[in-house]
């Protein structure tokens, strides 16, 4: 009895203490960062993305998914898109795809080409798109829609729109603030400074840069029929 008692040793409990009371601590700090409410773009921007983070900035890809999430954000505000309209809008993401990377050093849309089309499960970039569709169909909306998700996520970009009269130009340049506007409610963000706003243009400065200027540009015009008299 006397020999077991001797290979008995005290157990010092201090450091498991310790180790348990950090452990603690740190389930209390996840706590807590999960339960702070912040802007959706503030987390998105936040979260681990290279050292264009810490500048203020973001790449093609994460501007990408930005683009995406302002027309979620659409969907949310109480203009949620039909089934085409959503088809419309990737298709015009796809062949937009190139503005994302405007910023970025030359060639680098070139190293990410395949890395894109296979993130978002594309088989090529056509920069060209034609839709089709009857009247009342929404296709109107659907361009307000992407030019107000483009101009809030692309940096420096200028969108033209070329409307039939002048009278569509005009409700475009509206809606596309209105969907700015539904944008920046639904993700908290403070919205964007208003360079200038007229009947044909609206100019937003983005955060990026101290030049990051976005413009958005509705041309009215006139489709008719060249005519030839009859003598």
């Amino acid at each position: 009895m006397a020999q077991a008692c001797k290979r008995l040793t005290p157990v010092d409990y201090i450091l498991t203490y310790e180790t348990f009371d950090k452990y603690v601590c740190s389930l209390q700090d996840e706590e807590s960062e999960r339960k702070t409410l912040r802007p959706a773009l503030q987390n998105f921007m936040s979260k681990k993305g290279g050292p264009d983070f810490v500048k203020g900035r973001s790449n093609g890809f994460q501007r990408i998914k930005l683009c995406r999430m302002a027309l979620d954000a659409i969907d949310r505000g109480g203009w949620e898109r039909s089934f085409h309209q959503r088809q419309f809008h990737d298709n015009f993401l796809r062949a937009c795809a190139r503005v994302f990377w405007k910023t970025e050093q030359d060639g680098e849309f070139a190293r990410c080409h395949q890395a894109l089309l296979e993130q978002n499960n594309w088989d090529h970039l056509a920069q060209e798109i034609l839709v089709s569709t009857p009247r009342r169909f929404g296709k109107t909306i659907s361009v307000s829609m992407f030019a107000a998700a483009v101009i809030f996520s692309a940096p420096c970009v200028e969108v033209s729109i070329y409307s039939t009269c002048k009278r569509i130009s005009q409700k475009l340049l509206r809606n596309i603030s209105k969907f700015l506007d539904i944008i920046y409610t639904v993700l908290k963000v403070t919205p964007y400074k208003v360079e200038r706003a007229n009947m044909e243009e609206i100019g937003v400065m983005g955060p990026e840069s101290p030049n990051d200027l976005r413009i958005v540009n509705s041309y009215p015009s006139k489709v008719c029929l060249p005519f030839f008299p009859f003598f």
